[in-house]
């Protein structure tokens, strides 16, 4: 699953509906690695997709894994992060296209718009999409050094009524 070049013609692949499949070294993505902790040798694969659809618009769909070492903001201990993303992008010819699009937010679940190329840069890509991924606060399901008692409550003090049952009993008066 290696790929001899970075750069794909986006065009052709969405016209021919072809995939691509590549990896990369996690070390490769410095803006994703930008403020994390030292990451172990590790590596990004991703695939391209590339399709048109019946009104003859065309999409490239990418799909990356890696995994990510983080610092839980809870416990302050490593903990390693398995990333998975899919998106499907529209392609364009312009910058003026995506701007015209982005005026015309009538659709939540249309795709983003991707400028197409005939070198198009999939590694960048890729990183955005993963950075995009990435948790703003990263933390442990459980952290594994809390005491039993923080773990259970998450924050809670069982002697103390929950704001919103006081609120109900309020409102029924």
């Amino acid at each position: 699953m290696s790929s001899a070049t970075s750069t794909v013609d986006t065009w052709e692949l969405a016209r021919l509906g072809h995939e691509r499949h590549g990896e990369a070294p996690l070390a490769a993505f410095s803006r994703l690695l930008e403020g994390l902790p030292v990451q172990a040798t590790q590596v990004v694969g991703w695939s391209l997709l590339g399709e048109t659809d019946s009104l003859g618009q065309r999409f490239i769909t990418l799909r990356a894994q890696a995994s990510i070492s983080l610092e839980c903001q809870r416990c302050l201990e490593a903990f390693e992060l398995a990333l998975q993303v899919e998106s499907r992008l529209q392609l364009v010819e312009t910058e003026a296209e995506i701007d015209t699009e982005e005026m015309d937010e009538d659709d939540p679940d249309a795709p983003d718009q991707v400028v197409g190329s005939q070198f198009f840069d999939v590694l960048a890509l890729v990183e955005d999409e993963l950075i995009l991924a990435l948790p703003y606060v990263p933390k442990h399901e459980v952290c594994p050094s809390l005491p039993k008692e923080l773990s259970a409550s998450e924050g809670s003090d069982p002697g103390r009524p929950s704001p919103f049952a006081v609120l109900a009993e309020l409102k029924k008066d």
